[in-house]
This record gives structure tokens, C-alpha cells and sequence, in this order.
């Protein structure tokens, strides 16, 4: 019994941590150039690593590359990069 609680457990840990991350994908899409928005996305994926998420590879990239464009300034890129990170958060 103990570990289908701790199952549970980790499983939803692993949810809340990707509900997270596209929480902050959808807060960094409101407004692209926003410090706080680059700040949230790079907790969340810093929350994931530390409880030990694994994030797909292709919204690892997709949010430190929209990340990367924000900073020069590139909004488009960014939210289109932002915008496929999360259908592919939604899709999980």
C-alpha cells in the first residue's frame, strides 16, 4: 500500500510540475517581452529538474529558444516557439 500512495504521490508531482511549466509557457504568451515571463519559465523548468520531471525534449528546447529569441527582442519567434511548447504539454 505504501507504494501505491508513494506511486500516487509522484505521479501527481509530475503533473503539477508540467501544469507548471505550461502555466508559465501561457503567462510568457501574454506578453513575450516580459522579465518576469522568462523568469517564471526558467523556474519552471528548474522545478522540474529538481523534482526529477523529465520535460520532453522538444518543449525543453521550444522554451529555451523562445526564451533566447524574447531577449534579442524577437516576439514573433518567441510565441510561436511558446505556442508549440504548449500544444505539446497539452498533448501529455
Amino acid at each position: 500500500m505504501t507504494t501505491e500512495l508513494g506511486d500516487r504521490a509522484s505521479r501527481r508531482l509530475h503533473v503539477t510540475a508540467l501544469e507548471k511549466l505550461d502555466n508559465a509557457v501561457c503567462v510568457a504568451l501574454a506578453d513575450v517581452g516580459a522579465a518576469d515571463a522568462a523568469d517564471a519559465l526558467s523556474e519552471a523548468l528548474a522545478d522540474c529538474a529538481q523534482t526529477g520531471v523529465v520535460v520532453p525534449q522538444q518543449v525543453r528546447r521550444c522554451v529555451e529558444a523562445a526564451g533566447e529569441h524574447a531577449g534579442y527582442g524577437e516576439r514573433m519567434e518567441a510565441r510561436t516557439l511558446l505556442t508549440v511548447a504548449h500544444r505539446l504539454l497539452l498533448r501529455r
